[in-house]
């Protein structure tokens, strides 16, 4: 298959979705996001890999101490005219290793990547970020989930949308995939859930009855049949 040109992608094109506030589309991104960053908010050091336009890093709390890398130059030109700030900046980057020492976070997030790669590509990324993991570190993965009704929501994406992933997604995870990816890259612990159900479709009604349909779902279990995947892996402590 041949590698899909992303230059292809408008400049800011996801960030541009998540600050419109209405639609569907930025409703999901807003509740991704949400749901993620409670889990980096109070780290002291954290990465983004694959960071494009800086969206996630730029709704973080002023505090928060993070890098975004990416390949992408143009994403990464945006995301600094945005979000950088004296706690927040951007890095375009080209092949490993990443211009950081061993251990330098404490956390790390892949966030809709590895999807993009193949597995031996992942692979590889997630060793960097092995490596860059303080002990006792945490790597936070979301990844679409292909075991849900997942394939079904992208087929109606790449009809309707103006960016398609028909060419993009070129790995699909399941649970026992990603688990799987995770423990050949060294990483401990390991464990992955599903989460993201179908409260994102109320904004088709008001921008806030997601929220509300959002907070029933936590009574739903997700665990298997989420649209996406959320994998934790661990940096070994070794004594």
């Amino acid at each position: 298959m041949p590698m899909f040109d992303y230059s292809t992608i408008p400049v800011g094109y996801y960030d541009h979705v998540f600050n419109r506030r209405s639609g569907i589309q930025s409703k999901w991104h807003h509740l991704k996001f949400s749901y993620l960053a409670e889990h980096v908010m109070g780290r002291s050091t954290h990465l983004d890999i694959g960071c494009g336009p800086g969206t996630f890093i730029g709704l973080l709390p002023p505090g928060q101490c993070s890098i975004g890398v990416d390949v992408a130059r143009e994403q990464i030109t945006h995301a600094t005219a945005n979000y950088s700030s004296d706690t927040k900046r951007f890095l375009c980057v080209d092949g490993y290793p990443f211009p950081f020492p061993d251990g330098s976070f404490d956390v790390v997030t892949i966030v809709e990547l590895l999807e993009h790669l193949s597995l031996e590509e992942g692979t590889a990324v997630l060793k960097e970020a092995y490596r860059l993991l303080t002990p006792g570190g945490g790597v936070f993965i979301s990844t679409p989930n292909y075991s849900s009704l997942w394939p079904l929501i992208e087929q109606f994406v790449n009809r309707l949308a103006p960016v398609s992933y028909q060419d993009q997604h070129v790995t699909h995870f399941t649970p026992e995939k990603l688990l799987g990816l995770l423990q050949a890259s060294e990483f401990n612990q390991c464990q992955c859930h599903a989460y993201q159900g179908f409260s994102f479709l109320g904004a088709t009604i008001h921008w806030h009855l997601p929220d509300v349909l959002h907070a029933l779902e936590k009574y739903i279990t997700f665990s298997r049949y989420g649209l996406l995947l959320f994998a934790v892996g661990t940096k070994l402590v070794r004594p």
